[in-house]
């Protein structure tokens, strides 16, 4: 059983980095959230309420949610995929390594990065095709998610069973709640803008359609069902 699948089944469009060692707020930090703005969530329905300040405000910012789980940190994206930035990732996996899960549209992306350096990428509908520098450094994990030349029909969420199998985490949905929490940037108004030459146009550079997002790039993610909480409905954090 994946302890990881039921993010999938609760939040259409969802991103999942875990980063080795780290604590969740650093690696929250690292992948472009501002640390003077992270907070702990009173309730079940401010956390719930910020996810839905994020996804209504999409093309400047998502939520995420941060602690650490079985020697890892996590960083979850309940309605974005901001994390999975490949700029972010690499300066994520500074001194470490991080692995990520993105999905949105049926599409799920895997990417595993170590000291800045990408090892393997591909997506769960043809893992045969993998790039990175050690492209097959997943087999195991692939392998024993029941993920190898193709994914068989009925195997669900099967990105997010590799990141379980290849580090072990296992999530609930009750502890990522009230985790830590914060606004991670868009693409091009986070850490990697600034690095970019200001007398030129950013290589991320896109045309805008008409709701001001660029095309081609990550879909507008959709409610999900569970995603806001009832008034009055909503769990109170620990000793509070």
């Amino acid at each position: 059983m994946n302890p990881l699948a039921w993010i999938a089944d609760e939040y259409p469009t969802h991103c999942l980095t875990l980063g080795r060692g780290l604590a969740g707020r650093e690696l929250l930090s690292r992948l472009g959230a501002s640390p003077t703005e992270m907070f702990r969530p009173h309730d079940e329905d401010e956390a719930n309420e910020f996810v839905w300040a994020g996804m209504e405000d999409y093309w400047n910012w998502g939520a995420a949610r941060a602690w650490e789980a079985g020697g890892w940190a996590y960083v979850l994206e309940p309605a974005s995929m901001w994390g999975s930035l490949s700029e972010r990732l690499k300066a994520a996996s500074s001194g470490t390594e991080v692995i990520c899960c993105s999905y949105a549209d049926a599409m799920e992306t895997i990417a595993y990065w170590r000291d800045g350096v990408l090892l393997a990428q591909f997506e769960t509908l043809s893992p045969q095709q993998r790039s990175g520098q050690e492209p097959d450094i997943l087999e195991g994990p692939m392998r024993r998610a029941g993920l190898e030349d193709s994914a068989p029909a009925g195997l669900g969420h099967p990105g997010l069973a590799v990141l379980h199998e290849a580090t072990g985490v296992a999530l609930s949905q009750e502890e990522t709640v009230l985790a830590w929490t914060g606004k991670l940037p868009a693409m091009g108004l986070g850490p990697e803008a600034a690095a970019e030459d200001s007398s030129g146009p950013s290589p991320n550079a896109r045309s805008a359609d008409a709701s001001g997002g660029p095309v081609g790039l990550f879909p507008t993610p959709r409610p999900a069902g569970c995603a806001k909480a009832a008034p009055g409905q909503g769990r109170k954090r620990p000793g509070a």
